[in-house]
């Protein structure tokens, strides 16, 4: 994915690539909730040792290429995010350290969610 057009600052994570995955379970006639994980980065851009960092967020839309709004999910691996309806979501990742540098966008990943219509009740 190329860098965002909005600069993030000259951030010593500027061009960390963190690798999402998608999985996602769906209750029929319900909201879809996704798990994202990513691997942790262990080098800054220029290749040191990357010793400072301190949470990743996590961009959500239904646009590609479009964010504007992230969740902070903290120094964490994985995250489920809850109660999406039915549509097409796409996501990037951030890392950013302890003086609040931000690396550029992930790899973009999208997850199509389709919610099956809930089965009738009462009928005999």
């Amino acid at each position: 994915m190329q860098e965002h057009p909005c600069s993030r600052g000259d951030s010593k994570l500027r061009n960390l690539f963190i690798l999402l995955f998608i999985l996602c379970f769906s209750a029929a006639g319900s909201a879809a909730d996704i798990t994202l994980s990513w691997d942790a980065p262990t080098t800054n851009a220029d290749g040191t040792p990357l010793t400072d960092l301190a949470g990743y967020k996590i961009y959500v839309s239904k646009s590609p290429g479009l964010y504007a709004d992230s969740i902070d999910v903290g120094n964490v691996l994985t995250k489920t995010l809850t109660n999406f309806c039915e549509g097409t979501y796409y996501f990037v990742a951030t890392a950013y350290d302890t003086s609040g540098n931000e690396s550029a966008y992930s790899n973009e990943v999208s997850k199509a969610i389709n919610i099956a219509p809930a089965a009738p009740t009462g009928l005999r």
